[in-house]
């Protein structure tokens, strides 16, 4: 910053412009991380405008979580090798940041759509839409009864999406095998799975093509319920069934007070329905 005439301005005009409340210049200059560049006889502090600078270092360091004890040995040391380093250091926490930041908003949107849809779902009907292609995180392969899921998966789903930096909460649903769904079978699961690009796994992806969508009403362990029915409509329809079917909670504890209104959606991969 170039040197101005009358560079030296008021603790109040330094802290003003450079949005630092007055009683954290002063804290600052008492324990010794950023001083003023000059006291009067008086007492008063006085600041240059090229301490802008290091007060915004000090001020994105802070944010960045480093303790004011490390930002005055840093302050004290600094040096063009050792700043490299810092920034390089803190440039990996910013970029950590922005991914947690970046799921994070992902789960709000995908919540927030996940409820707004529900709002119109009548779970008497059946629909059949065409479904592009979704980028998804999968657990292992298993094959266990719902009612039966082993905790091991339940705790390796949760570590693969804590990997892939998500939120806790972030929402997951169960993958219905296709060889299950020909044996007419909706309780054996699969894979957990949820929504989300992934950064430290093998990306998986829900397959583009057409989709028999049902809704109902049920806990976590009771959506096997609703198979019979999807069965029962697709025998009608002549809907074939190509691929596994994908079960997602639309309303779940976090929008239901009692399990038993939780609002789960099915989506069968079934093959382009013949024209009539």
């Amino acid at each position: 910053m170039p040197k101005l005439k009358n560079d030296l301005m008021s603790i109040s005009a330094f802290s003003k412009l450079s949005r630092v409340p007055r009683k954290t210049l002063i804290f600052y200059d008492q324990i010794g991380l950023f001083k003023p560049a000059f006291v009067a006889a008086n007492g008063y502090r006085y600041y240059t405008r090229s301490q802008f600078d290091t007060i915004g270092v000090i001020y994105i360091f802070k944010e960045l979580g480093m303790s004011l004890e490390d930002i005055r040995e840093y302050l004290e040391r600094r040096s063009p090798v050792s700043t490299l380093a810092l920034l390089r250091k803190q440039e990996e926490v910013v970029q950590l940041q922005i991914a947690k930041l970046t799921l994070a908003r992902q789960m709000i949107t995908q919540r927030a759509d996940n409820i707004e849809h529900s709002l119109n779902v009548d779970t008497s009907r059946r629909v059949v839409i065409h479904q592009e292609r979704k980028p998804l995180l999968r657990s292992y392969r298993v094959h266990e009864s719902r009612r039966e899921l082993n905790e091991e998966l339940w705790d390796d789903f949760q570590e693969r999406l804590q990997k892939e930096n998500a939120p806790a909460g972030y929402p997951a649903g169960a993958i219905i095998g296709k060889e299950d769904l020909l044996r007419r079978d909706g309780d054996m699961i699969s894979y957990m799975f949820s929504f989300l690009t992934t950064q430290h796994h093998e990306q998986e992806y829900m397959p583009e093509g057409y989709y028999l969508v049902s809704y109902t009403r049920a806990d976590y362990e009771d959506t096997e319920r609703i198979y019979p029915q999807i069965f029962e409509y697709m025998e009608k329809h002549h809907y074939v069934v190509k691929g596994d079917a994908y079960e997602e909670f639309l309303q779940d504890e976090v929008v239901m007070k009692h399990p038993e209104d939780y609002l789960v959606r099915v989506m069968v991969h079934i093959e382009e329905p013949a024209k009539s």
